[in-house]
């Protein structure tokens, strides 16, 4: 005698139904917000920067760190092989730009978040204040360069300022515990770019939350991106730099084969429905969270 399957279903089953399909929505439209957030920096980069080069879904040092947006900036410089033209392009600055939706996307940890980001807060006022007192007594640490005050570089880390250094001091504790294992922590460790951003719907984070360094980018409704903190430029070697422009020519070959109807599956390379390389203009809005 065959055996009977039964199925049963309670107001549990439809309850747990109903969460997962919430689950499954939110997550889309989670989706949707960052890759809506990626495309706004895209065009933000094109359009103010004019970068070289660039890609999304860069591969950093290792395969599961990915940067959702890099670009690279090159110019002219002298061959000094001796062979071939007189001047070769070269890599001399690069970016990347972390795209993120929601805010648990930042921190994982969300107890240790909530608990670290008001300390985080209260240092960067306070140290913010001493600063302003250094600019005052210590006139020689300004870097006579240059020609405005807004665009004026102070040389903080060699005050006389007993109290700039222990608050350097804690928000290093500070941050460290916060970032620590994050891709923030990851993608800063690798040494891979002059400058970092974090790129997010307008008003996620405030600038007081971000790790030190870093710049922000909020993403408006219309997707216009504003510039609410400049990146700071990092030291970056030049070999690091060529591995990156090397990873983002990588990424960059896969939309390229995409855009031309050909895919990489497995060991086989097939064709696909190329993209229609006319696109029409549009005024897409950031999706609304669910």
């Amino acid at each position: 005698m065959p055996k009977q399957l039964l199925f049963t279903w309670s107001a549990e089953d439809d309850a747990d139904a109903d969460g997962a399909s919430g689950a499954a929505a939110e997550s889309a439209t989670g989706t949707a917000r960052r890759q809506a957030v990626r495309r706004a920096v895209l065009r933000w980069l094109e359009l103010t920067r004019e970068p070289t080069g660039l890609a999304t879904q860069v591969v950093t040092r290792i395969q599961r760190n990915r940067a959702d947006v890099a670009a690279f900036w090159s110019a002219p410089v002298r061959n000094s092989a001796g062979e071939g033209p007189d001047r070769v392009l070269a890599p001399l600055r690069t970016t990347i730009i972390q795209c993120y939706a929601e805010r648990d996307e930042c921190w994982p940890d969300c107890a240790r978040s909530q608990e670290m980001l008001p300390k985080l807060k209260a240092i960067k006022a306070e140290l913010h204040e001493v600063e302003a007192v250094i600019r005052r007594e210590e006139p020689e640490l300004r870097d006579g360069a240059a020609l405005f005050e807004e665009y004026a570089v102070w040389r903080y880390e060699n005050s006389r300022n007993r109290d700039y250094q222990r608050l350097r001091r804690a928000l290093n504790r500070v941050e460290r515990s916060l970032y620590e294992g994050t891709a923030f922590e990851r993608i800063g460790s690798a040494q891979l770019a002059d400058q970092l951003y974090l790129a997010v719907p307008a008003g996620l984070i405030e600038p007081e939350e971000l790790a030190d360094g870093w710049g922000l980018l909020w993403v408006d409704e219309d997707l216009a991106v504003r510039v609410m903190v400049e990146a700071q430029e990092r030291e970056c070697l030049p070999g690091n730099r060529l591995h990156l422009v090397q990873h983002i020519a990588a990424a960059a070959k896969v939309s390229e084969l995409m855009a031309n109807g050909v895919a990489r599956r497995d060991e086989e390379v097939l064709f696909t429905r190329a993209m229609h390389r006319r696109r029409t203009p549009e005024s897409p809005r950031l999706p609304r969270q669910s």
